[in-house]
């Protein structure tokens, strides 16, 4: 009986520990799921409450980012194309440096020099410092335009435009003064087909006529296609100063040493130039012949004066430069051309067999048909 009262006891005791320890672990879990939010919330203000030394921040612009760009000075002399020359450059300078917008007349005014300083300096005054450094990069430009910019000035380079013509063969210039009057002016090239129109006719013909017959779609084609045909017409020396001489012509030196063509204007010269020298020769005689009917005594004496101070005038005779005789052409047999066994009739335009609805092959640079101006053998390209 006592071992039966002891187990039982014994089991008692854990279940009552077993249910205590259940009530005391969900007590617990209750807390908890209570306190969680309050803790997140906590975590969350510590973390966003971090004093300012333990965040890094990015280090502030200054003036000294934008002096290391080495940007390019402005005076205010140089008319309008150098002022769009150097808004392009300081918006170079102002993107690459990383400036902020409403930093960005402070840098762009800090490169004023001579006139440019001066004008800023009134406006500094005029508007006061506070606002006149506040203006953005737009406005600047604008009131940068209005005084550099005027009226009359804009005019003279319309004019310019209207009338602007490649110089010989430098195409170059012509191209990047051109590109510079259409920022300028853009009413005049307001469309691709003006702006390729305008800038052919200012080409020299041998160039425009091949680019024009080439119908580029592009400006920036044309450009590029009037640069390789300039090229090939340098090389070949047509714009050079001293002319080709021909075959048929020859070359007289003058005794002063400068050669000139043999012409019909020269020879005209020439000929008077006989002429007279004939009639002082004439002349010359006739007196010596009317002298000498004179006295025996008299007349030798005149005739012996008259050849002692008559000077010497034997004509020069111009050297002619000799120019070779090409050698004749020698007969080169022809090989007979082969019968066309096609399909396609015979075109009387052409004289080439081709469908009936195709257009003929016409070469606009040698005006031959048989091919086109891109396979020309005589094309710049070649």
């Amino acid at each position: 009986m006592p071992s039966n009262n002891s187990t039982s006891r014994r089991t008692a005791r854990r279940r009552a520990r077993r249910s205590a320890d259940k009530r005391i672990a969900s007590l617990v879990t209750r807390e908890v799921v209570k306190l969680t939010p309050q803790i997140v919330a906590q975590v969350h203000s510590l973390s966003n409450s971090r004093t300012p030394e333990d965040v890094k921040t990015e280090p502030a612009f200054l003036y000294k980012h934008f002096k290391a760009c080495d940007p390019i000075p402005f005076t205010g002399e140089g008319g309008v194309s150098q002022l769009l020359q150097w808004f392009d450059a300081i918006e170079v300078t102002l993107r690459q440096s990383g400036c902020p917008e409403d930093f960005q007349t402070t840098c762009a005014t800090g490169v004023f020099q001579s006139r440019a300083l001066d004008w800023w300096a009134a406006e500094r005054n005029k508007r006061g410092i506070v606002a006149a450094y506040a203006l953005s990069w737009t406005e600047l430009k604008k009131l940068m335009r209005e005084e550099y910019c005027p009226p009359h000035e804009l005019q003279k380079l319309e004019d310019e435009f209207w009338q602007i013509k490649q110089d010989k063969g430098d195409n170059a210039s012509y191209t990047a003064r051109f590109k510079q009057l259409s920022v300028i002016c853009p009413s005049q090239v307001d469309t691709p087909k003006k702006a390729i129109a305008k800038y052919i006719r200012g080409l020299p013909e041998c160039v425009g006529d091949f680019v024009e017959a080439a119908k580029p779609a592009t400006i920036e084609e044309a450009y590029q296609l009037a640069a390789e045909v300039n090229d090939k017409r340098v090389l070949s020396g047509f714009f050079s100063k001293n002319p080709v001489k021909q075959a048929h012509q020859a070359i007289f030196v003058d005794p002063s040493g400068k050669p000139t063509n043999g012409s019909s204007d020269d020879s005209q010269e020439n000929s008077s130039k006989d002429s007279s020298d004939d009639s002082s020769g004439n002349s010359s005689k006739d007196s010596s012949d009317d002298a000498s009917s004179g006295p025996s005594d008299e007349a030798s004496d005149d005739t012996a004066s008259s050849q002692e101070t008559q000077p010497n005038r034997k004509r020069k005779e111009p050297s002619v430069e000799e120019i070779p005789k090409p050698e004749p052409l020698r007969s080169v047999p022809v090989p007979a051309k082969r019968a066309y066994n096609g399909s396609h009739p015979q075109c009387l335009r052409c004289t080439y067999h081709h469908p009936t609805g195709a257009g003929c092959r016409y070469c606009a640079y040698c005006n031959k048909y048989g091919h086109l101006t891109w396979n020309c053998h005589f094309g710049p390209q070649h």
